[in-house]
């Protein structure tokens, strides 16, 4: 019986030591990022221009938490064999999607931009989603989309729909070198790849998956989509964030209001503890 016993506590702490062995290993990976990924980066300094070769190409492994959908990787190596780069690379930089050009002389191709297995799709963007054309190709943007539930204007709501997009293209700037300044002295408009001023921006082009592109197109048909700049280096995504309707800016404004007059926020009243007749 004592036999027994033992063989069923060191089975025990067996399976509690596998056990701890696995959490500790998913443990690792949530907290370094996820599982590794091969991005390629320029082993030697690759000149504006120049059509990439092997030779010159190496790889390293990333977290995949911190893969962005410029990264190019190193199973899609033979696409990028042989194509330009419209600007120069140092060795041990990233080589990124949108540092190919795929003309001779450096215009970028918005397809060749999007990554594979990811889509390209154009929203409208007033001069306030567009900052006033300084938003550029490359830069990382939250989406937000207004609209109405019913047909009834009071009925409008803000809902937020994706979360750190990659611009792929501002108006027809896919994010090539700035050419020369036109003529005119230095405060000339300069222009981006297609030739157009950054202050006549009117379509963003986003890289996001099918369905969330299937999102957007149904969210532009419905209302109106507005973009929020974020800093390139921020990836984190805020979960479960609310949606914005007229009582949220009622509220809102009337809790500005006591904080700037120095009223103190209502506060509920004291719920008094009524016991039996015996006190207890």
């Amino acid at each position: 019986m004592n036999r027994k016993a033992l063989w069923v506590s060191v089975a025990a702490v067996l399976v509690g030591l596998l056990l701890l062995v696995v959490y500790q290993r998913q443990f690792e990976r949530e907290t370094s990022g996820g599982p590794k990924v091969r991005i390629l980066f320029a082993v030697n300094d690759i000149v504006a221009g120049e059509a990439l070769q092997a030779a010159k190409l190496g790889f390293r492994e990333i977290p995949e938490a911190y893969l962005e959908d410029r990264h190019i990787r190193q199973s899609d190596m033979n696409r990028v064999i042989g194509v330009q780069v419209s600007g120069a690379v140092r060795a041990n930089q990233a080589l990124l999607w949108t540092d190919l050009a795929t003309t001779s002389n450096g215009r970028r191709e918005l397809s060749l931009l999007v990554r594979s297995g990811m889509r390209a799709v154009t929203v409208r963007a007033d001069a306030t989603s567009s900052f006033s054309g300084l938003i550029r190709a490359g830069d990382r943007v939250d989406v937000f989309g207004t609209m109405s539930r019913t047909n009834t204007e009071a009925d409008r709501v803000t809902l937020p729909l994706l979360q750190n997009v990659l611009v792929l293209a501002a108006g027809r700037d896919l994010g090539g070198e700035v050419a020369a300044a036109q003529p005119g002295g230095n405060n000339a408009q300069p222009t981006g790849t297609g030739g157009a001023s950054r202050a006549d921006v009117s379509m963003v082009t986003l890289s996001v998956t099918l369905e969330e592109a299937a999102l957007l197109v149904f969210a532009q048909d419905r209302g109106r989509i507005s973009l929020v700049m974020r800093n390139p280096d921020d990836i984190n995504v805020v979960e479960g964030l609310p949606e914005t309707t007229m009582s949220n800016l009622i509220q809102n404004r009337e809790q500005s209001a006591q904080v700037r007059r120095g009223t103190p926020a209502p506060q509920r009243p004291a719920i008094e503890n009524i016991t039996g007749g015996n006190g207890r």
